[in-house]
């Protein structure tokens, strides 16, 4: 989910180590890159199992971020989330995790979400509804929501 920032999984396994029915496989090397033929790893990812369990893993790990916000943007269709992810992919200042969700999947969230407990909660839910689709003029069977995840130091972030 976060790899802006963090990269594939195959960019963060460094070495796995897999028992098969005719032995044991593992790369002799922890480094990324190696040019000496197939690498184990990109063989091993995504085999779900066909060729053998893994049972080591070398993973690569970073520090946990300073900072985390969390933030969603609402669009009036598909069409404009799906540009507004273009500029963001051109821009080059990528959260550490972004998506947009269609309509039946924005809907589907907001019906299986924990009932709220708050009034004041609820009341400013509903708030931020009659904004959007009264004042805002959206419509409930076309807008879409984008989550968005910003990870790193306070300038990252701010950034």
């Amino acid at each position: 989910m976060k790899k802006n920032a963090y990269g594939n999984i195959e960019d963060i396994v460094m070495n796995v180590k897999l028992v098969t029915s005719k032995g044991t496989l593992t790369k002799t090397s922890e480094w990324p890159r190696v040019s000496n033929g197939p690498d184990l790893n990109h063989i091993v990812m995504g085999h779900e199992g066909n060729l053998g369990v893994v049972t080591e893993a070398v993973l690569r790990v970073r520090p946990i971020p300073d900072i985390k916000e969390y933030s969603s943007i609402v669009f009036h269709d598909f069409e404009i989330g799906i540009k507004f992810m273009d500029e963001v992919a051109r821009s080059r200042n990528w959260p550490a995790s972004i998506r947009v969700v269609d309509n039946t999947q924005f809907k589907a969230s907001q019906a299986l979400r924990e009932k709220s407990t708050s009034m004041t909660k609820d009341f400013l839910d509903a708030l931020k509804m009659f904004y959007l689709l009264k004042i805002k003029g959206f419509d409930i069977n076309k807008f879409v929501g984008c989550t968005v995840v910003f990870e790193g130091s306070r300038q990252e972030v701010d950034n």
